[in-house]
């Protein structure tokens, strides 16, 4: 990581821009049209920090280039924090020191090991003054997000639904921050991405996303529950939501409403708000698209009657489960099994 912690000559020059103008204009984030309109009235010497690709609304073609999936960039230190947009999403990496992100009005502070993730379009500006502030940027298309981190969840996983909703359908800050305490198996993969990006061999692409998708899966598998829950004003999840999802996805098929808040010492409207605000759906409907998600499986997989596969998922009412399978899936459990079986054996 030493190269990375070397000031570039353009980190120079911002940082001589950052103590010569004064401290006023770094307090908090510029828009793009006030950033050029300081470097115009100021010194000549500073014209080219106003850099050709700066843009309020960043497109993929800037940095996405030869069919490239993924782009690897370390964030200029002493650059204002400039608030934009853009069309891909956005991993940013602390890999020492601190920074300080600006989401909407939304402001955090980030250090060494924090991990934050935006979705396309979201307003945000993101800054570092400080020699040994380390951040990598992971520029990701939409696309390739969505194959190499959500498919990583069945989508039948309540924390698939709530990463699609927090990343795609939040009203509030659609963004999510891990705390992974600067995990080592972490670390060397950035640093490899940013490696293997910097290079020009054969391949090139391939291996990065590569790289990511393992990158994903060790940020999964070690801080599935280090997720934070972005600030909002109703604040109707917090920092239990994970826990709460995680407990529901385990005990689906005999868990109740009632027993849940209990175990989480919340009232029953206090946790039915916490799962609405996480998932877009409430209590009721997630517990019963688990089951039938289930059944679907166990149809598929396992020679059970239709009684034995219900009463398996807590429904004694045989008739009630056929109902209820047919309005998730348009089909009887029976059709559905009989069309499963058609496609696994190809006739």
């Amino acid at each position: 990581m030493n190269h990375l912690k070397e000031m570039r000559e353009i980190e120079c020059d911002y940082k001589d821009f950052y103590e010569s103008v004064g401290l006023d204009i770094f307090d908090g984030p510029l828009e793009l049209e006030e950033f050029r309109r300081i470097i115009d009235e100021g010194d000549l010497k500073y014209r080219p920090l106003f850099l050709d690709d700066l843009s309020d609304m960043l497109q993929e073609d800037v940095f996405f280039h030869d069919n490239q999936d993924v782009a690897v960039f370390q964030h200029y230190r002493y650059m204002p924090a400039i608030y934009h947009e853009h069309a891909f999403f956005e991993l940013a990496y602390v890999l020492a020191e601190s920074c300080t992100s600006y989401i909407g009005t939304h402001k955090t502070e980030l250090s060494a090991g924090d991990i934050f993730i935006l979705p396309p379009h979201t307003r945000h500006a993101i800054c570092t003054y400080s020699e040994n502030g380390v951040i990598v940027n992971i520029l990701i298309r939409a696309s390739t997000f969505e194959r190499h981190f959500l498919n990583l969840l069945p989508n039948n996983d309540l924390l698939y639904d709530f990463f699609v909703k927090t990343l795609y359908h939040s009203s509030d800050i659609p963004y999510l921050t891990f705390k992974t305490g600067k995990d080592p198996q972490l670390t060397s993969y950035v640093l490899q991405l940013h490696r293997e990006y910097m290079r020009n061999k054969r391949y090139k692409n391939t291996m990065i996303t590569s790289l990511l998708s393992v990158f994903f899966v060790i940020l999964l598998r070690n801080h599935e529950k280090d997720v934070m829950i972005p600030g909002t004003a109703s604040l109707s999840i917090n920092e239990n939501t994970i826990f709460i999802l995680q407990y529901m996805q385990k005990h689906y098929s005999t868990i109740t409403l009632s027993h849940l808040a209990k175990f989480f010492n919340y009232s029953e409207r206090q946790i039915q708000r916490i799962i609405t605000a996480a998932t877009g759906m409430g209590f009721s409907e997630n517990i019963k698209k688990l089951r039938m998600a289930h059944a679907a499986q166990m149809l598929e997989n396992s020679g059970l009657t239709v009684r034995e596969i219900a009463e398996c998922l807590g429904y004694y009412d045989a008739s009630n489960f056929r109902q209820l399978f047919k309005k998730c899936y348009h089909k009887t459990p029976l059709e559905y099994r009989n069309e499963a079986r058609k496609r696994n054996t190809g006739r």
